[in-house]
């Protein structure tokens, strides 16, 4: 699949920036700006999100065959890749099959292990069940403002900050009117393979050595301290860093500190 994609700097090593779920490429623009003086930025739009193509499949092999995909349309032999959370998850299985393509690798509050239980998703992490339900409920007929869609959004949502990045993936046509660029239908269909991913892998059979960090949000419950063993039991020499005072979308309430962090692990 040609993937969407967004171009920053032009020399300097290469990185890669998949964004996570109900994501897009824009979401990284402010932070590929702080980087592209140093680097030659590729951000993606992952498959069912932002303006790259609609897919009934959506699970992490064919995401990781898109990468492989623009690695070899751009030509390019090898770049240090960053993902946030699913993009996180695609980054790790992109690295499993071709380790050699990736100079380093950057995985942002996600663990290789699966989040598919009611405990994980709903509790410690985002209830992405009731996220997508209530995206699929929205009547966006005769809507006239993105004001209106949040009211109904808040419903069922009430964490002003979640909706509104929601909201960005809400797109108005020529005539007015408002659509999804997710494909939540097949997001929904595929959320038990996307919130998992890794159970049917054996770590014995899929383990490799490649210079790799995985940076969490102090505030956020998607990774725990025990979770370096299983990066560890994928990615030999994975390592684990903590950003004060961030959740899960780090890189938007931390830019700073992801920014310093990732310098000293790139030019390392």
């Amino acid at each position: 699949m040609k993937l969407f994609y967004r171009e920053y700097g032009q020399a300097g090593p290469t990185i890669v920036i998949l964004h996570g779920l109900y994501g897009a490429s824009d979401n990284w623009v402010s932070i590929a700006r702080q980087l592209e003086k140093d680097y030659h930025i590729y951000i993606l739009d992952q498959r069912n999100h932002g303006q790259s193509p609609h897919s009934d499949i959506h699970d992490f092999d064919s995401m990781a065959d898109d990468l492989l995909e623009f690695f070899n349309d751009k030509n390019i032999d090898k770049a240090h890749v960053m993902g946030h959370s699913m993009g996180g998850k695609t980054a790790m299985r992109f690295a499993l099959s071709n380790a050699d393509r990736i100079n380093k690798l950057v995985i942002l509050d996600i663990a290789p292990k699966s989040y598919a239980s009611f405990s994980n998703y709903a509790q410690i992490t985002n209830n992405h069940q009731l996220i997508i339900e209530s995206l699929l409920e929205i009547n966006l007929e005769g809507v006239s403002s993105r004001q209106a869609i949040d009211k109904q959004l808040a419903t069922k949502l009430p964490d002003t900050g979640l909706r509104q990045f929601l909201l960005k993936n809400i797109e108005r046509k020529k005539d007015g009117s408002y659509h999804w660029r997710l494909n939540l239908q097949i997001i929904k269909k595929q959320l038990e393979q996307i919130m998992d991913g890794f159970s049917h892998l054996s770590p014995e059979n899929n383990r490799v050595k490649l210079a790799s960090i995985f940076i969490r949000g102090e505030k956020s419950g998607y990774v725990m301290d025990e979770d370096t063993l299983i990066m560890r039991k994928y990615f030999k020499d994975a390592e684990l860093v903590t950003i004060p005072k961030a959740g899960h979308w780090l890189h938007a309430e931390q830019p700073e500190l992801l920014i310093k962090t990732l310098a000293y692990f790139l030019l390392d």
